[in-house]
C-alpha cells in the first residue's frame, strides 16, 4: 500500500518560455516568488496548485515518460497567468534538479572539469540511454540544451522536457548531439579523452549507430569502474507488524542463508505476499526460491563469462526470467483452480550486484553493475549521505493513471483506489507481465534499500534515511543493528503490515589492486576469486551471451518448474516430507 504524498514542493520550475521574461522578485499570481528565471519558490505549499485535467498537449510527455523520473520532472501543477486577450497556462515541474536552498544543480559542463573519468562518461551514457524514449516523445530538444542537463552525484537530471521543432533543418540526431558535445564538453587531459572525441566524431557520421555509441561508452564506463574496489555487505530482516498474525513477506538471504549464499550476498530479494488472496504467503516463498535459482545461474554464466554483454541483454533476460517464475506461480494457481481473489500472488523487488570480469592493467575487476527488478510495489532506494533516490516506481492504479495522462502524481495519489495494484507475479500469464528491470552503477559510497511497502507506507523511509546513511557508510552502526532499528521504526509508525527490507551496504572508494578487483565483502568473509592463468584462460571457450541465452531460459525453465511442483509439495502436502524422512524410507536409508 502507498499513501498520498504531501504537497512539500517549494521550489518549482516554471517550464514555458515566457516565464523567462518574468524578473527576479516578482510574486507571480499572489504566490509564486520568482527567484532565477523559471526557479519558483511557492510561499503557499500548503494549499493545492491549479490542475487542468485532462492534461494539455504539452505535459502529456511528462506523463507518457513517468518511468523515468529518477531523470526527469513531474507535473506538480499549472500556474494561471490571466491576461486582456488570453490566460497562459504555465506548467509548474515537481522533482526537478534543484537542491534544498533553492539552486540549480551544476550543469553537465560545470561539473565536468572536476569530475572523474568514470563519472563523466556514466553521464554521456545515460544522455544515450534516454536518446530512444525522448525520441518517442518528440522530446529530444531536451538533449541539445546543455543547460537543460544537471548532474545530481552519478545521476544525469534534466530540467524539463523541450519539444522538438517540426522544420527538417531543426530535426535532432546524433550528428548535432556529438557536434555539441565535441564544442562544448571542456577538452581535458583525462585519459579517455581521446576515446571520447573519437565517439563524438563519429556520431557526426551519416550512418552513426545509436546502439554503437552506446556500446562504446557502456565499454569505457565498465572500464574505468573496474578499477575502484567494490566493498560489499548486506543484512536483512522482517517483522510482522502489531496486528498481523500471519508474515506474507518473504526474503532472501535470511541471516541462515547468508552463509551458505554462494552469490556471496550479490542477490537480494523482497517478495509481500498480495493481501486479501488466499496463498499469499506461498506466493512470496515460492517466488524468492525460484528467482534465488534462476539468478545464481545468470549470475554464474555473467562471472565466468569472457565477452562483455550489454546492459539491455542483461535486463531482457532477467526480465524474462521473472516471467519464468510468474508463469511457475500462475500454473500452479491454475492446476489448484484458483480464481480472482483466490489466486496466490506476490510482489517482488531483486537487486543483482553482477560481476562481469573487465581487464584493467593490474588483472580483472568487477564490472560494478546493480541491476534491479521490480513488479508491484516493493521498493528499491539508493541511499547516501546526501540524497535518497527512488529508483522504483509502484505498479498500482495512481502510477497507471499518470502514465495515461489523465492524472499528475501528488492527485492521483489521493484517489481512493489508488494504493491497488495493477500487477503482481502470479495473477496474469508472463505474456502480460511488464516487469520493470534498471541499471545502477555502484560508483559512489552508497546504501540500496529493498523493502516491502511494510516500511515505505507514509513516506517513512523519506523522512527516516538520514538517520541511518551516514552511520552505516561510516560504519558506526553494523548493518544488522540498523536493520533492526529501521524495523522497529516502521513497526511503531506502520505497525499495519508486515515489514521487510534489506539493507545491502557499497563502499568503492579504494583504488582496486589486483589482489581486490574482485572480493566482495558480505557479512562473512569471502575470499577473491582466483584468475586462471593465461594459458587456463585461453582454453576457456568465450561465452556468446545471444547464443546462450535461448538455451539457458529453457534449462532455468525446466529446473524452475521442478522447483515450484517441489515447493508446491512441501507446501500443502508437508505429511509427505516427514513420511519421506521415517525410518525405513529411501530418504532415511540413504542418510544411514
Amino acid at each position: 500500500m502507498t499513501t498520498a504524498q504531501p504537497l512539500m514542493s517549494r521550489y518549482l520550475w516554471a517550464a514555458d518560455r515566457q516565464a523567462t521574461l518574468i524578473p527576479p522578485d516578482r510574486l507571480v499570481e499572489d504566490r509564486y516568488q520568482v527567484i532565477a528565471p523559471q526557479l519558483w519558490l511557492d510561499t503557499k505549499p500548503q494549499d493545492p496548485p491549479d490542475i487542468l485535467l485532462p492534461l494539455p498537449h504539452q505535459a502529456l510527455a511528462y506523463a507518457h515518460l513517468y518511468r523515468y523520473k529518477l531523470h526527469l520532472p513531474q507535473i506538480h501543477g499549472f500556474c494561471l497567468i490571466s491576461r486582456p486577450t488570453e490566460t497562459i497556462n504555465i506548467p509548474l515541474l515537481e522533482n526537478v534538479p534543484i537542491d534544498s536552498e533553492g539552486k540549480l544543480l551544476p550543469s553537465l559542463v560545470e561539473a565536468w572539469s572536476t569530475a572523474t573519468s568514470l563519472h563523466r562518461a556514466y553521464w554521456l551514457w545515460q544522455a544515450i540511454d534516454l536518446w530512444a524514449p525522448l525520441a518517442g516523445t518528440g522530446m529530444l530538444s531536451s538533449l541539445i540544451e546543455i543547460e537543460n542537463l544537471r548532474v545530481d552525484g552519478w545521476c544525469l537530471r534534466l530540467c524539463e522536457l523541450i519539444p522538438d521543432r517540426t522544420a527538417t533543418h531543426d530535426k535532432v540526431t546524433l550528428a548535432k548531439l556529438g557536434t555539441l558535445w565535441l564544442e562544448t564538453l571542456p577538452q581535458s587531459d583525462s585519459e579517455i579523452a581521446d576515446r571520447l572525441r573519437t565517439i563524438f566524431l563519429k556520431m557526426q557520421a551519416e550512418q552513426a549507430s545509436l546502439r554503437d555509441v552506446a556500446a562504446k561508452l557502456n565499454q569505457i564506463v565498465l572500464e574505468q569502474a573496474a578499477r575502484l574496489s567494490l566493498e560489499w555487505q548486506i543484512a536483512g530482516g522482517t517483522d510482522t507488524g502489531a496486528t498481523h498474525q500471519h508474515n506474507e513477506d518473504s526474503y532472501y538471504p535470511t541471516s541462515l542463508e547468508l552463509p551458505q549464499d554462494p552469490t556471496g550476498g550479490k542477490i537480494a530479494i523482497i517478495c509481500d505476499g498480495v493481501a486479501g488472496h488466499e496463498g499469499g504467503e506461498v506466493a512470496s516463498q515460492m517466488a524468492v526460491n525460484l528467482l534465488k535459482i534462476q539468478t545464481q545461474n545468470l549470475f554464474e554464466n555473467l562471472h565466468n563469462g569472457r565477452e562483455t554483454v550489454s546492459p539491455e541483454q542483461i535486463c531482457n533476460t532477467i526480465g524474462a526470467i521473472v516471467r519464468v517464475v510468474n508463469n511457475t506461480i500462475t500454473a500452479q494457481n491454475e492446476s489448484q483452480g484458483r480464481e480472482q481473489t483466490q489466486r496466490m500472488g506476490t510482489t517482488m523487488v531483486m537487486a543483482i550486484q553482477v560481476n562481469q570480469p573487465i581487464r584493467t592493467g593490474k588483472g580483472f575487476g568487477n564490472s560494478h553493475e546493480i541491476y534491479i527488478a521490480h513488479v508491484g510495489d516493493s521498493r528499491a532506494y539508493w541511499i547516501t549521505p546526501h540524497r535518497c533516490q527512488l529508483l522504483t516506481i509502484d505498479d498500482d492504479i495512481a502510477t497507471r493513471e499518470v502514465k495515461q495522462g489523465r492524472d499528475i502524481p501528488w492527485h492521483s495519489a489521493s484517489r481512493p483506489d489508488a494504493t491497488v495494484l495493477t500487477q503482481a507475479l502470479g495473477i496474469k500469464s508472463g505474456e502480460l507481465l511488464q516487469p520493470t528491470v534498471q541499471r545502477l552503477m555502484a560508483i559512489e559510497d552508497g546504501v540500496l534499500l529493498l523493502c516491502s511497502d511494510g516500511l515505505s507506507d507514509r513516506q517513512l523511509v523519506e523522512s527516516s534515511w538520514q538517520n541511518y546513511a551516514d552511520r552505516i557508510l561510516q560504519t558506526d552502526i553494523p548493518l544488522t543493528e540498523a536493520v533492526q532499528s529501521w524495523l522497529a521504526l516502521a513497526h511503531r509508525e506502520n505497525g499495519d503490515d508486515n515489514i521487510s527490507l534489506i539493507l545491502m551496504s557499497c563502499h568503492v572508494s579504494k583504488p582496486a589492486t589486483s589482489s581486490n578487483s574482485l572480493q566482495l565483502v558480505s557479512s562473512r568473509a569471502t575470499s577473491p576469486r582466483s584468475q586462471p592463468a593465461e594459458s587456463e584462460r585461453q582454453l576457456v571457450p568465450r561465452f556468446r551471451f545471444n547464443r546462450a541465452i535461448n538455451l539457458f531460459l529453457w534449462l532455468t525453465t525446466g529446473i524452475g518448474l521442478l522447483a515450484a511442483a517441489a515447493i508446491a509439495l512441501t507446501f500443502f502436502n508437508p505429511d509427505l516430507l516427514e513420511k519421506w524422512q521415517q525410518p525405513g524410507s529411501p530418504s532415511a536409508e540413504l542418510n544411514q
